[in-house]
């Protein structure tokens, strides 16, 4: 993404505030999501795992990662009995509450900092249970690209990809439920591809946001307009290729809630993710109310790029 609007988006949601209707709801998913980083601070697994919801899918910064709730507490419980905590500390964060009228399902994002690796992103789909506690149905982490270093190191991915090509995922059939989800979703790329904006915004809630791959960009869908329209004006799209999609309904009265992950594929950078919360509107129109776009990045390259990523940005602080 252009770094054109970095000062805007500075002003939008790089802040400790959340938004919503219910601040009690938001305290109480803001203590929720500090109690699981404090957790995996001190590789306390009873605490860290009581924060997971039973249905539990949580994505890792690797492509290979995509772990049901047993399979991520198989990989958590191991670290934690070694020892081996992760600190993951939310230095932003804004939280959404969902329009279901049971007000048990919320979705934030934060941007995290850790000791390992530095800056870190996470989006996350928050379930209230009958007990009343919410916990992590969703989540999703990645290691933020910034825009300067987006080619080289997305280059490095690719040739690295190449040399080690992932297992090939089986495709994920829709369901009767899902069906229309995979459609909204297939249109916005095929609209962004087109730079048809008129059509690819109507994908979105008038309150959507979208997290771009650079850490400073979280826009309000005003602002991602903003960004966006002046290059559908010109012809330029962008082209990104699903290759593989999860999409799950949360169970609740109204079933108007929706988390999506998606594998991409682009010759500019070539694999990407696509997270997100889509909505079903009264009209029974499934839209896109949040979109996170990422580079993973290999755990065989996370350490040195993620190292070159925290020296970059140390360099412009001093600037």
């Amino acid at each position: 993404m252009n770094t054109a609007l970095i000062s805007v988006v500075a002003a939008v949601a790089l802040s400790t505030a959340t938004v919503g209707r219910d601040p009690p709801a938001e305290a109480a998913i803001v203590t929720a999501l500090d109690g699981l980083h404090s957790a995996a601070t001190q590789a306390d697994a009873p605490a860290y795992l009581e924060r997971l919801d039973p249905d539990l899918v949580w994505i890792g910064n690797d492509v290979s990662e995509r772990w049901t709730n047993p399979e991520f507490q198989a990989f958590a419980v191991q670290h934690f009995a070694d020892g081996e905590g992760w600190t993951d500390s939310s230095r932003a964060r804004r939280v959404w509450l969902a329009p279901d009228p049971c007000e048990c399902l919320a979705w934030a994002d934060e941007v995290l900092d850790s000791d390992t690796y530095g800056t870190a992103v996470g989006n996350a789909v928050m379930r209230r249970d009958e007990d009343g506690e919410w916990r992590v149905w969703r989540y999703a982490l990645a290691y933020p690209i910034p825009n300067d270093l987006a080619r080289g190191m997305t280059d490095e991915i690719k040739a690295w990809e190449t040399a080690n090509p992932p297992p090939p995922q089986q495709p994920v059939p829709a369901t009767v439920e899902t069906l229309p989800i995979h459609e909204t979703l297939d249109a916005f790329h095929v609209a962004a591809a087109n730079a048809d904006g008129p059509a690819y915004f109507a994908l979105f809630t008038p309150d959507a946001v979208y997290r771009g791959t650079d850490v400073s960009e979280l826009w309000t869908l005003a602002e991602f307009r903003a960004f966006a329209e002046p290059y559908f004006a010109q012809g330029r799209g962008w082209v990104y290729t699903p290759v593989w999609r999860h999409a799950s309904i949360a169970a609740t009265p109204c079933a108007c809630v929706a988390w999506f992950d998606e594998m991409l594929e682009s010759e500019s950078y070539g694999t990407s993710r696509g997270t997100g919360v889509m909505v079903r509107g009264d009209d029974g129109v499934w839209r896109i109310a949040y979109y996170a776009l990422t580079f993973p990045i290999p755990n065989a390259l996370v350490s040195d790029m993620t190292a070159r990523i925290r020296a970059a940005a140390a360099v412009e602080s001093i600037q």
